[in-house]
């Protein structure tokens, strides 16, 4: 049963060479993450948006919060760290660890097998402190979009789930992030960005910005997926 996740926004590094950054994350994962007693899986997105804030996001899912609070890591994960520098020194992720607070299905769906044609909607949000955790959780499935997703997305498209993580982390980049699954969505790239621009027309309304909630979506697949079930 996964216990806590952790969301790594990689940024487009200045020098370019995404393979080196792909290698860079595959280094880490292969020698440190994979190596945690709390791992479960961990998912690679690339993003399809062709202007991309992020080039690639990184999901974890571990068994508990051994991992993002540095319980269970050894010098040796350590030392692998600074090793992995060397392949990518400006790799630069902005990273967070998160709870999972509610699915639309009612149900977690980690462990899972997760079909190759699955695309997703992920989706970030930075809430000021005056937003109380429990009235955005509250309302979440209106103030992230989900319940337009749902109401847009026709049946072709496959609409899965969609989950809600919480950073409890004092590090990172958006205190709530959204990960929208679609199964149909994988040979209709340009109707997955047509549910992605009505979200961030959502986004930037009145509905938002008058709680000065700022968010913004793309449109993924996962390109590695290591799993240790």
């Amino acid at each position: 049963m996964a216990g806590a996740f952790v969301w790594n926004f990689f940024v487009p590094p200045p020098s370019g060479d995404l393979p080196k950054l792909v290698e860079y994350w595959f280094y880490v994962g292969n020698h440190v993450v994979n190596h945690h007693p709390d791992f479960l899986a961990t998912h690679l997105h690339k993003n399809l948006d062709p202007n991309p804030k992020f080039v690639y996001v990184n999901f974890g899912i571990f068994k508990t919060d051994g991992f993002i609070s540095g319980r269970g890591r050894t010098e040796d994960m350590r030392r692998v760290m600074m090793e992995a520098r060397k392949i990518k020194e400006d790799a630069k992720g902005l990273m967070g660890g998160f709870v999972e607070v509610a699915v639309t299905t009612g149900k977690s769906p980690y462990p899972y097998e997760r079909p190759s044609t699955a695309r997703f909607i992920v989706s970030n949000f930075t809430v000021p402190d005056d937003v109380s955790s429990e009235d955005f959780e509250a309302n979440w499935q209106d103030w992230t979009g989900v319940s337009l997703l749902e109401k847009e997305a026709s049946p072709d498209m496959g609409y899965v789930y969609s989950a809600l993580y919480r950073r409890v982390t004092p590090h990172g980049p958006y205190r709530y992030v959204v990960r929208s699954e679609f199964t149909g969505l994988h040979d209709k790239h340009e109707a997955g960005f047509g549910l992605v621009g009505k979200l961030r027309d959502y986004f930037g309304s009145e509905a938002l910005t008058s709680k000065k909630i700022e968010a913004d979506a793309t449109m993924c697949s996962v390109v590695i997926d290591m799993q240790k079930y």
